[in-house]
C-alpha cells in the first residue's frame, strides 16, 4: 500500500489547489472568474495564535473537504490534511488528521467544549447557534479559521492558511466532465450509506419502539436500527465510469467491512482524483472550461494570496526535487479509541484527553526525516 502514498498526496495537493493555481497561471480572465474563491484573511488574536511572519521558506496550509448543502451535517469536515511545505529543505509532509479526534473547541468566546474535530469547521460557519464566538471565527472565514486554530493546537504547527472544498462542487465538476473513469481498487459493499433526506425517517417504528432504541443504543449502533435511512452500495474492482453522485458515494463510504477506514478512503480518493486529473488534461475539457471555472468558483474558498499560490506553482513544477512524506495519526501510533459521555465513537491521545505533547513530537519527528 505504501506505493500509493506519494502519488496520493501529489494528486491531492494538485487537485485541491488546481482551481486556484489556474488563476496564477493564466492571469486576468481567470482571476475575474476566481474572484469569489479568495477571502480576506482575518487576523487572529495573540490568545488564539501567535503572530507569524510568512516567508518563502516554509508554509503550513490546512485542506478542508466537506459535504455541502443537502447533506446531514453538510458543513462538518470529511477531510482534514495539513500540507507542511518546507521550501528551504525541499520537503513536503502531508499530515492526515482523523475526523473523530476529540478536541476542545472555543465555541463561545474563550469557553471550550470538547467535540469531534470535524465540528470545528461547522461551528466556525454557524453564526446563529454559536453567536458569541471571537470575531475571527465568524463570517465567511470563520470555518477555516476555527479549523486552523484547532488543528494547530493538535499538531503543534501554526497553520497560516486554509483551502476549503465543498464536495457538492466536486459532483458538479464530474458531471460537467461527462463522468470520469475510475479504477476501483477493491470490490466492496457498504450496507449503511446514508440516504440524503432520510435522516429523520422513523422507518415505521412507533414512538414507544423508538424510545426503547434510545434506551438500549447510542451513536451509530442507534442509527443502524433505522435501516430505511441507509442504502446498500456495491462497487466491483476494476475500471468504472462514474457520474458525480456515484463518485461522491464511492469516496465518502465509511462502513464497508471489506474496504473501510481512513486509509481505504484515501485509496479510493486517489483512484477518483486520478480519473479527474486524466479527464481535466484531455483536449475535450477545454470546451467546457468556462462552466467548470464557474462551478469551481462557487465551491472553493481560501485565504491564500496570489503570491503564496505562485510559490506553490513553482513547488509543483519541481515536484520531483521534493521529498514527500505522509503522517497519519492512528490507533497504531498515538491514538486510542474511546467513547464520549453521550456514546459517540471518538479518538483520544494515548496519554489522555487533550494531551497533545506526544502527538506533536510524533509529527515533528516525521517532518524532520
Amino acid at each position: 500500500m505504501r506505493k500509493y502514498l506519494p502519488k496520493l498526496k501529489k494528486i491531492l495537493i494538485t487537485l485541491s489547489l488546481l482551481f486556484i493555481f489556474l488563476a496564477a497561471f493564466f492571469g486576468g480572465y481567470f482571476v475575474a472568474k476566481f474572484s469569489r474563491i479568495f477571502v480576506k484573511k482575518t487576523p487572529t488574536t495573540p490568545e488564539v495564535a501567535p503572530p507569524v511572519t510568512i516567508t518563502d521558506k516554509a508554509l503550513d496550509i490546512l485542506l478542508i473537504g466537506y459535504g455541502g448543502p443537502g447533506h446531514d451535517g453538510g458543513t462538518l469536515s470529511d477531510t482534514l490534511i495539513v500540507v507542511h511545505a518546507d521550501f528551504e529543505n525541499k520537503k513536503i509532509a502531508f499530515i492526515s488528521v482523523p475526523r473523530d479526534l476529540w478536541v476542545p473547541i472555543p465555541y463561545d468566546w474563550d469557553n471550550l467544549q470538547n467535540y469531534k474535530i470535524n465540528m470545528a469547521h461547522a461551528i466556525g460557519l454557524d453564526d446563529t447557534r454559536y453567536a458569541n464566538k471571537r470575531p475571527e471565527f465568524r463570517g465567511v472565514t470563520g470555518g477555516g479559521n476555527m479549523a486552523k486554530r484547532v488543528v494547530g493546537q493538535v499538531t503543534g504547527l501554526t497553520i497560516e492558511n486554509f483551502v476549503s472544498v465543498n464536495f457538492e462542487g466536486l459532483v458538479k465538476v464530474i458531471d460537467l466532465l461527462g463522468g470520469v473513469e475510475t479504477d476501483v481498487p477493491v470490490t466492496f459493499d457498504d450496507f449503511s450509506y446514508p440516504i440524503k433526506g432520510n435522516e429523520n425517517e422513523t422507518c415505521g417504528f412507533s414512538a414507544e419502539e423508538i424510545a426503547d432504541f434510545h434506551a438500549k443504543y447510542s451513536g451509530f449502533d442507534l442509527e443502524k436500527q433505522f435501516t430505511c435511512r441507509y442504502e446498500h452500495l456495491h462497487f466491483d474492482k476494476g475500471r468504472v465510469i462514474m457520474n458525480g453522485e456515484t463518485a461522491l458515494k464511492f469516496v465518502r463510504s465509511r462502513h464497508s467491512s471489506q474496504h473501510g477506514g481512513d486509509f481505504a478512503r484515501s485509496e479510493r480518493q486517489y483512484a477518483l482524483l486520478t480519473g479527474i486529473k486524466n479527464k481535466l488534461v484531455s483536449l475535450e475539457t477545454a470546451k467546457k472550461l468556462s462552466a467548470l471555472l464557474d462551478t469551481i468558483s462557487d465551491n472553493v474558498r481560501t485565504d491564500l494570496t496570489l503570491e503564496q499560490i505562485t510559490s506553490f506553482r513553482g513547488l509543483l513544477a519541481k515536484d520531483g526535487e521534493y521529498k514527500v512524506s505522509s503522517i497519519y495519526l492512528t490507533e497504531q501510533n498515538v491514538l486510542n479509541a474511546s467513547k464520549s459521555s453521550d456514546g459517540q465513537f471518538i479518538l483520544v491521545p494515548k496519554e489522555g484527553i487533550n494531551k497533545w505533547a506526544k502527538i506533536q513530537e510524533f509529527i515533528a519527528s516525521g517532518i524532520s526525516q
